[in-house]
């Protein structure tokens, strides 16, 4: 019964993909869609065009938004992790000291900056911390929405004794790590709630959960 409703699940999101495709004219062919056109702009070339990712909720320029392995054409929910990862194991080599998800602040401008997911990590070790993954889950109670998002830091590396933050944002600077555009977490002004889990090979994953209060909507930084 399970694979059937899986299935089925994914059948599901094949015909709303091409009904959006349809009612939206991005169907292409050589006459009528040239190179160019922007109703046809498939930035991640995953085979949804990026008007169409706005509508669907996922990240125009990731081919997996979720993280989880499976592309967002074939993926039957593109937004939500089916299998996430087991906690990580170990002995406690580092702590989440905080999580922030709106007023940020950025200590080198000394200025706010919009709404984003911060992670701070305080190492408590003497030995430097790689392979950390991020796993993170966004609950919306007012719309009964949950989305989630696996995302490994590559060439993060948590140095023995220091605290550092990591960004979840348009990934553009060092630490800073790519999030979904389209998420809810940008898409509306509900109160939503974040749970954090951090895991690093060989040390006990870490846990924490945040609020993010209503208020206006803002982009990733």
């Amino acid at each position: 019964m399970g694979m059937i409703m899986k299935e089925a699940k994914i059948i599901g999101f094949v015909l709303l993909i091409i009904a959006i495709l349809l009612l939206s004219g991005c169907t292409t062919n050589k006459n009528n869609n040239p190179p160019g056109n922007q109703n046809s702009l498939d930035s991640d070339h995953d085979g949804i065009p990026d008007t169409v990712e706005i509508t669907l909720g996922t990240d125009p320029f990731n081919n997996d938004t979720d993280g989880d392995g499976v592309g967002d054409l074939n993926d039957s929910t593109p937004t939500f992790v089916d299998n996430p990862p087991a906690p990580s194991s170990g002995p406690t080599g580092f702590t989440i000291q905080n999580i922030l998800v709106e007023n940020n602040y950025d200590e080198a401008t000394k200025q706010a900056v919009p709404d984003h997911l911060e992670i701070v990590l305080h190492s408590t070790i003497n030995k430097n911390i790689s392979n950390i993954t991020v796993y993170y889950v966004i609950r919306d109670a007012t719309i009964n929405k949950t989305e989630s998002y696996l995302a490994p830091l590559k060439g993060f590396v948590l140095k023995a004794n220091e605290a550092r933050s990591i960004h979840f944002d348009a990934g553009k600077l060092p630490d800073h790590f790519r999030v979904n555009p389209n998420s809810i977490y940008y898409t509306n002004v509900d109160e939503k709630i974040f749970t954090v889990t951090v895991n690093a090979a060989g040390y006990a994953a870490q846990t924490m959960q945040v609020k993010k209060d209503a208020g206006s909507v803002e982009g990733p930084d």
